[in-house]
């Protein structure tokens, strides 16, 4: 082997080494480069909600026995609703009567409105008040059938006049028999009144009744 040959692959080993060694480095660091790089102070946010309630007293649930035409049921404003919220706009209110009614046999009083027994009769409808939303016996909390008032924390009065028993109902029993002509003495009624409320922050009065018949679905 000449000296020219031995140089020659000096050279080569030579260089195969330094790719060698650049591969390591390489292989080392993952290829990367360096930069001048900055970071920023990282900042959370938190946000806890807030809480639409709505409360009612125990004046509709209430045993009567013995009750005559022209009796009262409930009192002139007795009712009430409480409205407790976070919302500084308040609540939106709606209520549902379901009247019932079964005669002395049992059998359903088709129209219990011949009873006296009618929602529309005991509730406030001129100014604020309940007014009824076009979906039966449902009523919401307004100035008018279609636009809703804000309540905000405090009590809302449900019956501005007093829930009696009509005192025009007629019925005779008859001696010898097992009930009375109409079947009114012995009947049992049934009166359940339901609410609901919905925020009042960002719905608007006229979007909320539509929200507020939903709620009873």
């Amino acid at each position: 082997m000449t000296k020219t040959k031995k140089r020659k692959m000096s050279k080569s080993t030579f260089a195969i080494i330094i790719m060698a060694v650049v591969m390591v480095a390489m292989l080392a660091f993952g290829g990367s480069y360096a930069y001048f790089t900055a970071t920023a102070t990282a900042r959370t946010g938190t946000a806890t909600t807030g809480y639409v309630k709505l409360n009612s007293d125990e004046t509709f649930q209430f045993t009567k026995t013995n009750v005559m035409p022209g009796d009262q049921l409930i009192a002139a404003g007795a009712a009430k609703l409480t409205v407790d919220t976070t919302d500084a706009a308040g609540n939106y209110v709606a209520i549902k009567f379901i009247i019932t009614a079964q005669d002395s046999e049992g059998s359903p009083i088709a129209d219990v409105t011949t009873l006296g027994l009618n929602a529309d009769s005991i509730l406030a409808g001129t100014g604020e008040g309940w007014y009824a939303s076009g979906t039966e016996n449902i009523y919401i909390y307004g100035s008018g059938a279609d636009t809703c008032v804000a309540k905000k924390n405090g009590d809302i009065t449900i019956n501005a006049s007093a829930f009696t028993l009509s005192k025009d109902i007629e019925d005779n029993w008859t001696q010898g028999s097992t009930s009375s002509d109409e079947k009114l003495m012995g009947a049992t009624i049934t009166i359940t009144m339901q609410a609901k409320s919905i925020q009042a922050s960002n719905l608007s009065a006229t979007d909320a009744v539509d929200q507020l018949v939903a709620l009873f679905a």
